[in-house]
């Protein structure tokens, strides 16, 4: 359906290599660190929202929206910064919630050991 490294490369500006830092539609974090910093002195607009998208796809799978991958993020939430002005829109709180709600349900399972990446949320 999508062309994952297409994608990474008009957004981000970098195409992964499939099989080492793409895998599937994810991308590694390790990959995205490396890739993404140090931004240079004076970046152009293009470079300077590569990076954006770069950095919110790290708060997305390491802070707001942690999965149980922990190393990868899924590079979906990448179609919702092709235009960056647009984010502020979005209802990140209720997306942070719904996650924090569905591990919560989760981990009230007596067969479960723990509550998944969201514990950070609490």
């Amino acid at each position: 359906m999508f062309d994952w490294e297409e994608m990474c490369d008009t957004y981000l500006g970098v195409a992964p290599v499939k099989g080492e830092s793409l895998i599937g539609s994810q991308v590694k974090l390790k990959w995205l660190r490396e890739n993404m910093l140090p931004l240079g002195e004076e970046p152009t607009e293009e470079q300077l929202h590569a990076y954006c998208r770069a950095y919110i796809l790290g708060l997305i799978e390491g802070v707001l929206i942690p999965g149980r991958t922990g190393n990868k993020v899924h590079l979906m939430y990448l179609t919702f910064f092709t235009n960056l002005r647009k984010t502020r829109r979005y209802s990140w709180g209720f997306a942070c919630l719904f996650v924090l709600y569905r591990e919560l349900c989760r981990s009230i399972d007596a067969k479960a050991k723990t509550m998944g990446g969201c514990a950070s949320l609490l």
